[in-house]
């Protein structure tokens, strides 16, 4: 798998987007709306890729100040789920955030990926609440600092 940042309004970014759309949104008979792409100039963006050049997974990081940073709309091709890709994605994202000095991380999960995000080391924080149109929980996580080793 190859690990990028991809550079908003690309074409790595596009596929992103489509993949998002399939994967959270058409499911519950919605869209993503195109306002959001406004907002997302100033997110960063991550995907893993397979060798062939397979869109596997994708995830986006809203930064904040303090050193914090929100992750959203994490999707993993629906051919390729249940094999540790977004587990993957999450670890490689959550190295490199905390290598740049970010030190916390949360998101609004959805109910159904609780337990998903538990197993990485996330706390559930307060009451479920609705976000387009499912419920979802605020989670938050306190990155590890590495210690760098000599050269």
């Amino acid at each position: 798998m190859n690990f990028i940042e991809m550079a908003f309004a690309s074409e790595a970014y596009e596929r992103a987007w489509l993949l998002r759309q399939t994967v959270l949104r058409a499911p519950l008979g919605l869209t993503l709306d195109i306002s959001e792409r406004a907002t997302e100039a100033s997110h960063r963006h991550f995907a893993l890729f397979t060798d062939d050049d397979t869109l596997a997974a994708c995830i986006s990081v809203v930064p904040l100040p303090d050193a914090c940073a929100k992750l959203r709309q994490m999707a993993v091709n629906e051919l390729m789920q249940g094999a540790g890709l977004g587990r993957a994605l999450i670890t490689r994202v959550e190295a490199l955030l905390a290598e740049q000095g970010y030190r916390y991380l949360h998101m609004h999960a959805r109910e159904s990926a609780v337990g998903f995000y538990q197993k990485l080391g996330y706390r559930s924080e307060g009451d479920p609440f609705i976000e387009v149109t499912i419920a979802h929980i605020r989670m938050s996580k306190t990155l590890s600092i590495t210690p760098q080793r000599p050269a």
